[in-house]
């Protein structure tokens, strides 16, 4: 079995500070932070100038005397003033709680630490290969098709894979007591792209007696919506490209996890593996982050009422949406979230040939949505996950986790609930015509 050399001293400081009665941030508070103090400048370059040869050795031993993060004005590929702007505001939004309980129990050392990558799958390859190595085990629940082919891709380097529903907490339970070697847990909650939910507190008490880390992927749902820390995860994962961005105008991920882990064991597979955001994404993303709050309810709200009137909709054969008292984890749902999201899974009756029509229609210009595999966009998508994004995770595995061939993935956007639904009405129309 792995252990890990930092989590112990995570496992006490996560108990003081980080696991806590209230499930979120208040709203307000989440808005102000942001907003921050305004956009930070773009600092369009590669490399920075020392002062002189000790300042230059200095930063290269990751000293910082002017209290910017280690190495961060050496060169931009190890960090960039942009960037760093940007990791300080998700580090907020998921930890100022961290932040504020151990300055008021005076700890002396950080806690707790953030890390942009230049994408969602670079943030989730990097915290991988930080926390494994050859001969260990990984729990993977239902997950975007990259990160699970990326997870089946390890077995080369003779690290296994148990992919599991880790919506069933027992599934959980029962590989960590038959695998001794398991050294990480990985999911997504809800998950894409049958928004199944896990319980992240339930799956936390198994990993953390054991050493374990639980990595949870929060993208669906963002730090406004879910905040994992809070329930006991100990490493976040975002792919920032979606709805933290907001726009679609830019690809980019965030790690957010223990200090000491982020410092001595992620920091330097990710110098090394140069997933480097540019300085324009990142103020891309800092600029979406002021609005995100905004943006979520509004998706979120729009989402529950398209997702009731689908229900009751007679070429609809099922409806997956937390916010559904029909959804199988719709209590789950109302305990560890602040809404259901902006996600909406459908399965329309005859299966495949009306779901390609319905999803032809929006590839049309003249509709008030587009055909695209991305999400958390202020546009609405519609994509196929079968032959989309999980067509690398293999049929078998598809279908056992309910990726039919008829399902349809929405990502709700900002046009107007009344606008959507006129036109998901004309595209069934036409899917059964």
């Amino acid at each position: 079995m792995t252990i890990h050399a930092w989590f112990s001293e995570w496992g006490d400081r996560k108990k003081k500070y980080a696991r806590t009665p209230e499930k979120f941030m208040s709203a307000d508070r989440f808005a102000s932070s942001g907003v921050g103090i305004g956009l930070p400048a773009i600092v369009q370059k590669s490399t920075f100038s020392f002062r002189n040869v000790k300042d230059g050795a200095d930063r290269f031993l990751g000293v910082s005397k002017s209290g910017e993060r280690p190495f961060a004005r050496i060169y931009t590929r190890l960090g960039n003033p942009t960037t760093e702007y940007l990791e300080k505001a998700l580090f907020q939004l998921d930890c100022q709680h961290i932040i504020d309980a151990a300055l008021a129990a005076d700890e002396r050392r950080p806690t707790i630490a953030s890390l942009v990558c230049s994408s969602g799958m670079g943030a989730i390859s990097c915290t991988t290969m930080a926390l494994v190595k050859s001969g260990d085990e990984i729990i993977c629940g239902s997950v975007y098709g990259c990160t699970d082919s990326f997870f089946r891709t390890l077995e080369k380097f003779n690290i296994k894979t148990h992919f599991v529903d880790t919506s069933v907490t027992d599934n959980v339970k029962r590989i960590l007591e038959e695998n001794p070697k398991v050294a990480m847990v990985f999911l997504e909650t809800p998950d894409n792209p049958t928004l199944k939910l896990s319980d992240i507190e339930a799956i936390s008490h198994l990993t953390e007696p054991r050493g374990i880390p639980l990595v949870v992927d929060n993208t669906f749902a963002t730090p406004y919506l879910q905040q994992p820390f809070r329930l006991g995860a100990d490493i976040v994962i975002q792919s920032l490209t979606k709805y933290v961005n907001g726009h679609s105008t830019s690809v980019a991920g965030v790690v957010i996890g223990p200090y000491e882990f982020m410092s001595n064991y992620l920091f330097h597979i990710y110098k090394d593996f140069g997933p480097t955001p540019s300085p324009f994404d990142s103020w891309l993303n800092s600029q979406g982050l002021q609005t995100l709050h905004l943006r979520m309810e509004r998706v979120c709200a729009s989402a529950l009422t398209l997702a009731k009137r689908l229900e009751k909709h007679p070429k609809v054969a099922r409806v997956y949406y937390p916010g559904l008292a029909s959804h199988e984890h719709h209590q789950l749902a109302l305990k560890q979230m602040r809404h259901a999201g902006g996600m909406i899974a459908v399965e329309l009756k005859d299966g495949f040939e009306p779901g390609r029509r319905l999803m032809d229609y929006f590839a049309s210009y003249t509709t008030p949505a587009e055909l695209a595999v991305s999400l958390g966009s202020a546009v609405t998508y519609f994509q196929h996950p079968a032959s989309m994004t999980h067509a690398a995770v293999p049929e078998n595995v598809r279908l056992e986790r309910g990726i039919t061939p008829g399902l349809v993935r929405i990502s709700v956007g900002l046009e107007g609930v009344e606008t959507l639904w006129d036109a998901i009405e004309e595209g069934l129309k036409l899917a059964y015509s």
